[in-house]
């Protein structure tokens, strides 16, 4: 018996219709007995900076060979390109428009190309709003079934990706900026607590400021303050976080992605 195959979707084409069974019916008829991980199909319509959060935080948990099928795709029908690419032993298809971004932080690419070989594309034209299954899908199946990448077209010269400036350090701490709001309501910023860590000393004495407010010193987890009250920790995805324990602190702050996280020596 073969090895499994094994393939990921994540998309904003939420739950409700047709698109992501659509997705899965191209793929299972092409490359029959492929095993089908959902990460999401609850990210934000067209926003590709959550699809690419994400994407970066969930596949690497998957093992080596996974193909990871990302299509946040706001461009969809226009000269945008198709890629394809080998990051950290895993291999990902997604549209050239940053949903890449955060995979490449932790496991930049070893190989990619820009999809464009005819004898893997769909022989009759595909529509216009849904490359997802038009093209995503078949060019996934032709992986599954072992299509080595470098067939599928040339290597760009650059891909895109999103302009996210590092955490600085400025007169009066460290600053960054929420880059992802989960489902809880959680403020999620792109300072890594080990960056903050090496900066400070005495980290549990170090406040965090969001949004203007001051939430305090960094906890362990949300139980460490009463119900309502706002906290900051180091969270699951190893980066700053902003949060209400038992609350929303996107409400509770009135902030969200591009909301100014600082921390502050005490």
């Amino acid at each position: 018996m073969g090895k499994p195959k094994l393939v990921t979707l994540l998309t904003d084409f939420g739950t409700r219709d047709p698109y992501v069974a659509a997705m899965k019916g191209v793929i299972l008829g092409l490359c029959p007995g492929t095993q089908i991980v959902d990460i999401t199909h609850e990210i934000p319509p067209q926003d590709v900076l959550a699809g690419a959060v994400v994407l970066g935080q969930a596949a690497r948990y998957f093992p080596p060979e996974t193909l990871h099928l990302a299509v946040v795709d706001p461009g969809v029908g226009t000269e945008r390109r198709i890629l394809a690419g080998q990051f950290g032993g895993q291999t990902f298809l997604f549209p050239d428009n940053g949903l890449i971004t955060f995979v490449a932080q932790w496991a930049p690419a070893e190989t990619i190309v820009s999809v464009s070989n005819v004898s893997y594309l769909p022989a009759r034209p595909p529509s216009m709003t849904f490359h997802g299954r038009d093209v995503f899908a078949p060019v996934a199946a032709h992986i599954l079934s072992g299509v080595p990448l470098r067939k599928l077209g040339p290597q760009p010269e650059t891909y895109e990706l999103l302009d996210i400036p590092p955490p600085a350090q400025r007169e009066g701490g460290l600053v960054g900026k929420v880059i992802y709001v989960d489902r809880f309501g959680n403020l999620v910023s792109n300072i890594p607590g080990q960056t903050a860590q090496q900066l400070y000393d005495d980290l549990p004495s170090v406040r965090v400021i969001c949004a203007e407010r001051d939430v305090g010193p960094l906890q362990g987890t949300y139980g460490f303050v009463g119900a309502g009250e706002p906290l900051a920790l180091v969270n699951s995805m190893g980066l700053i976080e902003v949060a209400v324990n038992r609350g929303r602190a996107c409400d509770v702050l009135s902030a969200g992605v591009g909301a100014e996280v600082r921390l502050r020596p005490a």
